[in-house]
C-alpha cells in the first residue's frame, strides 16, 4: 500500500467504526467522502484530510437521524499512525436509542368507510412498531397516494409530518390528506387511426363509462390495446380534470403497416451437431379481413449436420424445417382475451433420430398486468419416426419404457392433451434483463385418441438481482415431471432433455441423462449367432424427470472493450425417470434376469464462462462449460426375435456410456466433459 504523503496530507489506510450495531461499517462508509485506501489488485492510495473529515462526521449523525436514531453522536476520533505515517481513524459511535413507530394517523381521510381506510393502511410499507426511518416514511406517503387514486381519488395529495420523542424513543407518523372528489371514468376518446375502427380500439380499453377512475386501469388499456398487434405506438392518459368528477380518456394510436414480410439468414453451430444453413422467413396480416384479427405465417428451414460438416455422414444429417400459421381473434368474450387458432409442420433431425410432425392447436390467452393465463388444446401426429444407426424394428421390441415414442410409434401414432400454462414476468426487460423476477408453469394432461397416457408438470423460475454497478447476479430454478398412467410408456417427444445453450452448458444439446444404445456393425445377431454387438452411438432418450439449477454472474465490461459482457456461471442439473424424485439415478435392464444398472444420484454441476458482446437484439453468447462430475449411464439391450426358433436375441450389448472410457473399449461409449456454444440471447 503506497504510504508517501501529498501536501502535506498522509495516506488514510483504513477507517473504523466502533458503537454501531445498528448500521453496518461498509453503510457509513457509502455516506461519507473521505475513503480509505483500496483496490482489488493495486491499492490506489487516498488522504487524509481533517477538515474534510469533520464534516464527513455530521453527515455520520445526519444519516443516524434518517434511521430513526435521533440521540446519536460521535464520542471521539482516534488518529492511529502505523510505522510509516500512514493514518488510521478509529471512530466510535453512540448510537443512542432508536425510535419507533408508535401511532399512525390519516387527517382528511375520516369520512372513508372503515374498510376502505384500513386497506389503505394495510398497503403502506411501514405500521405502528416498526422501527422508524425517514426513507420508508416518504415511500409511504408515495404509496398512500398511489392507492388513494387507485380507489378513485384522481386529485389526492398527500402530505405529513413526525412527532418524535426521542428520549421515548417513539415516532408519531401523520398523514395530511387532500383526497378530493372521488372520480369515474368519462368518455374513451380515439385519435391517430385511419382504418380501424374507433369503436374496437375504445372496447379494446376495457374501460366502460361510469367505471370508478382507476390508474391500473389506465396501464391495463394501453397494454390490451398495444396486444392487438396492429399499432407501433399507444398511449393512453387522461383527458385534462375538470370541476366535475369526471375523467375522460385519451387513446392516441399510431398503426403499424397492415401486412410486413420479413426474411433472415443464420445457423446454429454446437458441439455435435451444426444446422447450416438457416433460413427464416414470417409474413403478418394484422387485419384479416378487415378486422383486428391477426395471421402470423412463419417458415424456418436449415440443414442439419451431425455431428459437423467436417465429418458429414448423410445417414445422420438432413432437412429440418419449423412450419406454423397462426390467427389470433382478439378481445373475445371480454377485453385483453384473445382466441388462438395454431396449424404446425416440423422436420427434426437430431444425433441418432430423426421424425416429422404435424399439429394443430387451439386455445385462450389472457393477459393482465404482469400475469398471463394460457389455457389449450393440443393434437399432434408423429410419423417418419426413425432412430439412426439400427433397425427400428429391432428398437420396438426393446425391454423397458424409456423412448415410448419409439415403443408405441413404429410408423405413425397420436398425442391429444389439453395444457394449461400460467406465467408472471416482473422481469424490467425480457431481451436483457437486470432486476425483477420471471415465473412459469405449465401441466399437461392426456386425452382420448391417443397412444399415451400421462400426466406433466413443468415450474420454472428465474430472479434477477443488481450487483454492484457492474454486474447482475441471475439464477434459475426449474423442474419437470412426467407421471404415466395405466402402464403407458412416456412420448419422446414430451420428455425432458437437458443439454445445450439453455440449460445444462456442460453437456452439447439433449446429451445429458439417459441413452438407447444404437450400432451400426454389418453383423447380424439374429442371423449370426456368434455376432456380439455392443453399442458405438449413444442416442439421447431424455428422462421423465429433470432438474436444474443455474447461477450465473453478468458483468458489464465496457471498461475492457464497449459492449463487452464476462460471465462466469454453474449449472447443477439431473435427468432420470422418477418424477417423484429428480435426483436419484436412471435405471436400466441390461439382462433377460431383469439384472439392473443404476447410474449414481445426484447432481451433474458444470462451472463454466460466458463471453457477450451487447447488441440491439440482444447478447451474442459463446460459453464454455466442464461437467466435473459426470454420472456414467448404461444404455439398455436391445432385443429381437430369431425367426428360425421365436426365441429373443440381444441386438445390441448394454453398453457404458462415459466420460472415463479407455482408449479402444469396444464396450464404452465416450462422453465430453467439455462443451460450448454459440447463439444470440441469454441462457435464461
Amino acid at each position: 500500500m503506497p504510504y508517501q504523503p501529498f501536501e502535506g496530507h498522509p495516506v488514510l489506510a483504513a477507517i473504523h467504526f466502533q458503537g454501531n450495531h445498528g448500521i453496518s461499517d461498509k453503510e457509513l462508509l457509502d455516506h461519507i467522502v473521505t475513503a480509505p485506501s483500496g483496490g482489488f489488485i493495486e491499492k490506489t492510495a487516498r488522504y487524509y484530510d481533517a477538515d474534510l473529515f469533520a464534516i464527513d462526521l455530521k453527515r455520520i449523525v445526519r444519516w443516524y437521524n434518517q434511521k430513526g436514531y435521533y440521540e446519536a453522536k460521535i464520542d471521539d476520533v482516534q488518529e492511529q499512525r502505523d510505522d510509516k505515517g500512514r493514518v488510521i481513524l478509529l471512530v466510535k459511535v453512540d448510537e443512542g436509542r432508536r425510535a419507533f413507530i408508535k401511532q399512525m394517523d390519516y387527517e382528511g381521510l375520516e369520512d372513508l368507510p372503515k374498510g376502505e381506510l384500513s386497506d389503505l393502511n394495510d398497503a403502506l410499507p411501514i405500521h405502528p412498531g416498526d422501527p422508524f426511518d425517514e426513507d420508508g416514511y416518504e415511500k409511504a406517503k408515495d404509496e398512500l397516494l398511489d392507492q388513494l387514486k387507485e380507489h378513485g381519488f384522481a386529485q389526492a395529495h398527500v402530505e405529513g409530518r413526525v412527532e418524535v420523542a426521542p428520549e421515548d424513543g417513539a415516532a408519531h407518523v401523520i398523514f395530511k390528506c387532500d383526497k378530493g372528489q372521488r372520480f369515474k371514468f368519462g368518455k374513451v376518446l380515439v385519435t391517430g387511426n385511419r382504418q380501424i375502427p374507433a369503436d374496437q380500439i375504445a372496447t379494446a380499453t376495457g374501460i366502460d363509462k361510469g367505471e370508478q377512475y382507476s390508474p391500473v386501469a389506465i396501464a391495463l388499456a394501453q397494454q390490451r390495446v398495444y396486444n392487438l398487434g396492429a399499432f407501433s405506438g399507444v398511449r393512453v392518459g387522461l383527458e385534462p380534470l375538470g370541476d366535475t368528477p369526471v375523467a375522460a380518456v385519451r387513446v392516441n394510436v399510431r398503426e403499424a403497416p397492415f401486412q410486413t414480410a420479413r426474411f433472415g439468414l443464420g445457423g446454429s453451430i454446437e458441439q455435435t451437431r451444426w444446422e447450416l444453413p438457416r433460413l427464416r422467413g414470417e409474413y403478418t396480416n394484422r387485419s384479416l379481413f378487415g378486422g383486428l384479427r391477426r395471421l402470423e405465417l412463419a417458415s424456418t428451414v436449415g440443414y442439419a449436420f451431425v455431428n459437423s460438416p467436417l465429418d458429414y455422414d448423410p445417414a445422420h444429417s438432413g432437412i429440418t424445417a419449423q412450419n406454423s400459421a397462426q390467427v389470433t381473434v382478439p378481445n373475445v368474450l371480454l377485453p385483453g382475451l384473445d382466441w388462438i387458432t395454431r396449424a404446425e409442420f416440423d422436420r427434426e433431425v437430431q444425433g441418432g433420430y430423426s421424425y416429422d410432425e404435424v399439429a394443430g392447436r387451439v386455445g385462450l390467452l389472457y393477459r393482465r398486468g404482469r400475469h398471463s393465463v394460457a389455457p389449450s388444446l393440443n393434437f399432434v401426429r408423429y410419423f417418419l419416426v426413425d432412430l439412426r444407426g439400427t433397425e427400428l424394428s429391432d428398437v420396438i421390441n426393446r425391454s423397458g419404457t424409456a423412448a415410448g415414442i419409439f415403443q408405441d410409434c413404429s410408423a405413425a401414432c397420436t398425442l391429444t392433451y389439453p395444457e394449461v400454462r400460467y406465467t408472471y414476468d416482473g422481469r424490467d426487460n425480457a431481451i436483457e434483463p437486470t432486476q425483477g423476477w420471471y415465473g412459469t408453469v405449465s401441466f399437461q394432461q392426456t386425452l382420448k385418441p391417443g397412444s399415451f397416457s400421462y400426466f406433466r408438470v413443468n415450474p420454472d423460475v428465474r430472479a434477477y438481482l443488481p450487483f454492484t454497478k457492474y454486474a447482475v447476479l441471475a439464477g434459475r430454478v426449474s423442474y419437470g415431471g412426467l407421471f404415466t398412467e395405466g402402464g403407458s410408456h412416456s412420448p419422446f417427444t414430451q420428455r425432458f432433455f437437458m443439454g445445450g445453450q439453455n440449460d445444462q452448458r456442460g453437456y452439447a444439446p439433449l446429451r445429458e441423462g439417459p441413452k438407447l444404445g444404437a450400432t451400426t456393425t454389418s453383423c447380424n445377431p439374429i442371423t449370426d449367432p456368434t455376432c456380439s454387438t455392443y453399442a458405438t452411438v449413444g442416442v439421447p432418450i431424455g428422462g421423465d424427470a429433470a432438474i436444474i439449477f443455474s447461477a450465473e454472474v453478468r458483468i458489464h465490461a465496457d471498461f475492457i472493450l464497449n459492449h463487452l459482457g464476462i460471465v462466469p456461471f454453474v449449472d447443477a442439473s439431473r435427468v432420470g425417470d422418477d418424477p417423484k424424485d429428480p435426483f436419484a439415478g436412471s435405471c436400466v435392464q441390461v439382462s433377460a434376469s431383469s439384472k439392473q444398472v443404476c447410474s449414481p444420484a445426484g447432481l451433474e454441476i458444470a462451472p463454466g464462462l460466458g463471453l457477450r458482446y451487447i447488441t440491439a437484439f440482444g447478447p451474442l453468447r459463446f460459453d464454455i462449460a466442464y461437467v466435473i462430475n459426470p454420472k456414467d449411464v448404461t444404455t439398455e439391450a436391445v432385443t429381437g426375435t430369431d425367426p428360425a426358433t421365436g426365441k429373443p436375441v440381444t441386438v445390441v450389448q448394454p453398453t457404458r456410456v462415459s466420460s472415463f472410457c479407455k482408449s479402444g473399449d469396444p464396450t464404452c461409449i465416450h462422453e465430453s466433459r467439455w462443451a460450448f456454444h454459440v447463439t444470440l440471447g441469454e441462457a435464461f
